[in-house]
C-alpha cells in the first residue's frame, strides 16, 4: 500500500503557476535568504567495487536475468493471496493460496532455503535470515528488508485489459494484481540474496527478510507477529535499517513549453523519495440504535436522519483541526528545500521566502494551494465518511444505523485530537435527539437496545486501535552516517542507470500519507525507509484495474537491493564504534 508526497513532483507545479494564496507570499513569508549553499548537500556516491562480486549493472543489461525475472515475477502474480479485512484466522481455507505461495518460493529460491534460517511465524509470515560466518568477530547490526505477500481483491476480472492473475508480460510490461503492489519487491529481494548466495558470499553482518501476509488488512497477523520475535533477538533498535515498501518513487520536475505540455529539459534534476515518516491513524465506528416501527407513522428524523446530521457536523464543524502545517522536522520541507537548491528555475518563484518564514501555517497553506489536493493531504490530517448501513425494508424504520469514518493524523497532530473533536462535535447533536452514547472511554458501556425512554443509544469506537504519527527517520547527511551511506548508494546506482542518462540524482526524505507494515518495527531500528524506487510511469495502477510494473524498472530495483547489501556488509557505524 502506498500514498505519499510524489504528487509534489508533478509537471505543472511551477514557478509559471500563478498559485491561489492567502495574500502576496513575500508579504506574508518574509524574504529569502540568499545563502542556500549548505541547503540539501549531495552525499558521497558509494561504490562497492572491491568485493569481488558481479556489479549490479548486470541486472540492467544480461538477457538472461531480464527473461529469469519477467518469469519469476509472472509465476509470483499468479497465485491469487489475495487479503480482505474479513480474514482474521491464519488457519482459514481462504489463506490457502499462500501456502501454494511458500512452495512457488522454495522452487524459485533453493540456496536461499537452504543456506538462510527459514522461519514461518503465525503459519504464515516468513523471516529468511542470513548469518554472518563463525570467523566474523565484528559484531554489526542486522539489515531487514521487508515485504508483504498479500494483495488487495479484484473487483471485477472482467474490467482488466489481460486477466488479473494471469501474469502477462507484454515485452515491458508485466500485468497483475500484486506486480507492483508489492511482489516486484519481494522476488527481486529473494533474486538478490540468491544471486549473491551463488557467486559464495557470505554476510559480515545478518541480513534479514520479512515477508508478512496481511498488510492490506492492517497487518496484525502478519508483521505483528514477526516484530517481536525480531525485537526480543535484536533488541530495541537493534537493527540498522529496516527497508519496505512505499515512497515516491524518483521522480523529475519539469517545466512546460509554451504549449502548455512538460519537457524533460537535459538540466532537469531526478529526485529519489524514500518515505521516513508515516502520518497516524483512526478509524471511527459510530453505531445508532433506536426504535423501529412501521414508515407510516415516522418520527421526525429516522436513525438513517440522525446518522447523516453526525455527518454533516464532522464535515462542517470545527474544521481549525484540518489546517496544514509545514513544521521545521516535516520531511516536505528539506524535499522543498533540495527543489530550491537544485531546481531553482523549476519551482515557484516565491518558494524560497515561504521556506524561510516563521509562519508555518501560512506557508504550508501556500504550497498546498499551489501544488494541489494530493501534496495538501502531506501536510494536514483528513476525514473520509467511508461505509455507511442502515435499514432493512423500505416500509421498516430502521433500527441499526452505523457509520465509518477514516481518519489520517498529520505529522504535528495526535488520534487523541481527533477523538476529542468528535466527542464535541456530537454532544449537542446526543442532547437534541434525546439519545443516550457510549464514548470512547466508555468501553464497556456499549448498549445493544435504545435504553428505556431515550430517543436511542450512539456508540462510538475505534476499529483496530488507533495508530500515532510515526517516528522521522534522521535525514542529515552530516549527524546521521546511516542515511548518508544509504543516499549515496542511491545515487550510484540510479545515476549510473541507462535510462536516467547520467542525471543527477537528488535523494529526499519523503512521507507517506498511508501506512505500511513498518508501523509494527518502530522500535527496531531509527532508521526506517519505505522506498519501491520505480521511476515515473514504470509502476502503474496499484489497487485499481490494470496494474502493472516494467520489467526495467523491477531491474533497478534490484539493482538497489543488491548494492545497499554490499555497501553496508562490511561497514561500520562510526556512532557505534
Amino acid at each position: 500500500m502506498r500514498s505519499s508526497i510524489f504528487y509534489l513532483m508533478g509537471v505543472g507545479l511551477l514557478a509559471s503557476a500563478s498559485p491561489t494564496i492567502p495574500s502576496t507570499p513575500q508579504q506574508i513569508l518574509g524574504s529569502p535568504n540568499a545563502d542556500k549553499q549548505q541547503t540539501c548537500p549531495l552525499p558521497p556516491k558509494v561504490h562497492s567495487d572491491d568485493d569481488n562480486l558481479y556489479p549490479s549493472i548486470g541486472y540492467l543489461k544480461d538477457e538472461a536475468i531480464f527473461h529469469r525475472q519477467v518469469s519469476r515475477l509472472s509465476k509470483a502474480v499468479q497465485i491469487p493471496t489475495t487479503i480482505t479485512d474479513s480474514m482474521t484466522d491464519p488457519y482459514d481455507d481462504a489463506y490457502a493460496p499462500f501456502l501454494d505461495f511458500h512452495k512457488l518460493l522454495a522452487e524459485l529460491f533453493p540456496l536461499v532455503h537452504s543456506k538462510a534460517k527459514v522461519e514461518i511465524v503465525n503459519r504464515l509470515s516468513l523471516i529468511f535470515t542470513l548469518e554472518p560466518s563463525s570467523e566474523t568477530t565484528e559484531k554489526r547490526k542486522p539489515l531487514l528488508f521487508t515485504a508483504h505477500q498479500d494483495v488487495v481483491p479484484v473487483d471485477d476480472a472482467s474490467d482488466w485489459t489481460h486477466p488479473p492473475f494471469s501474469g502477462y508480460f507484454d515485452g515491458e510490461f508485466l500485468w497483475g494484481r500484486g506486480s507492483s503492489d508489492c511482489k516486484n519487491g519481494l522476488i527481486g529481494l529473494l533474486s538478490v540474496v540468491e544471486d549473491l548466495l551463488g557467486q559464495g558470499w557470505t554476510p559480515s553482518r545478518p541480513v534479514v527478510l520479512a515477508f508478512g501476509f496481511d498488510e492490506e488488512a492492517q497487518g496484525y497477523l502478519g508483521a505483528g507477529s514477526i516484530a517481536p520475535v525480531l525485537e526480543k533477538r535484536y533488541g530495541k533498535d537493534g537493527v540498522e535499517f529496516i527497508l519496505d515498501e512505499g515512497g515516491g518513487g524518483l521522480s523529475t520536475l519539469r517545466k512546460p513549453s509554451s504549449s502548455g505540455a512538460a519537457e524533460d529539459e537535459e538540466d532537469s534534476v531526478i529526485y529519489a523519495l524514500p518515505d521516513v515518516a508515516e502520518k497516524g491513524a483512526i478509524t471511527i465506528t459510530l453505531s445508532l440504535a433506536v426504535p423501529g416501527g412501521h414508515s407510516s407513522i415516522p418520527p421526525k428524523h429516522t436513525g438513517i436522519g440522525i446518522l447523516s446530521e453526525i455527518i454533516y457536523k464532522l464535515e462542517n464543524t470545527d474544521l481549525d483541526i484540518f489546517i496544514p502545517s509545514l513544521g521545521q522536522t516535516h520531511p516536505s520541507r528539506q524535499l522543498l528545500e533540495c527543489q530550491v537548491r537544485h531546481s531553482p528555475d523549476y519551482v515557484e518563484d516565491w518558494l524560497a521566502a515561504a521556506l524561510d518564514s516563521d509562519n508555518i501555517k501560512a506557508t504550508a497553506e501556500a504550497i498546498a494551494n499551489s501544488r494541489g489536493e494530493n501534496v495538501r493531504f502531506t501536510l494536514q490530517s483528513s476525514q473520509a465518511a467511508d461505509i455507511i448501513h442502515g435499514g432493512v425494508k423500505s416500509n421498516a424504520l430502521p433500527e441499526k444505523i452505523s457509520a465509518v469514518i477514516n481518519y489520517r493524523v498529520a505529522l504535528h497532530q495526535t488520534p487523541e485530537l481527533i477523538r476529542e473533536r468528535t466527542e464535541r462535535i456530537l454532544e449537542p447533536i446526543v442532547e437534541k435527539f434525546n439519545l443516550t452514547w457510549s464514548k470512547f472511554s466508555d468501553a464497556n458501556a456499549v448498549a445493544e437496545e435504545p435504553v428505556v425512554g431515550s430517543g436511542g443509544h450512539l456508540t462510538l469506537s475505534r476499529l483496530n486501535g488507533e495508530l500515532a504519527v510515526a517516528p522521522i527517520s534522521p535525514t542529515d547527511i552530516n549527524s546521521s552516517p546511516v542515511w548518508r551511506r544509504f543516499a549515496g548508494v542511491a545515487r550510484s546506482v540510479f545515476e549510473s542507470v541507462p535510462s536516467l542518462d547520467g542525471k543527477t540524482v537528488v535523494v529526499s526524505g519523503d512521507i507517506t500519507t498511508g501506512n505500511t507494515d513498518t508501523r509494527f518495527y518502530w522500535n527496531l531500528s531509527r532508521n526506517i525507509y519505505r522506498w519501491s524506487p520505480a521511476r515515473e510511469g514504470r509502476a502503474l495502477n496499484i489497487h485499481t484495474v490494470d496494474e502493472r510494473i516494467a520489467i526495467d524498472a523491477h531491474l533497478e530495483a534490484m539493482a538497489l537491493y543488491y548494492d545497499l547489501i554490499r555497501a553496508f556488509d562490511k561497514w561500520d557505524n562510526p556512532t557505534q564504534a
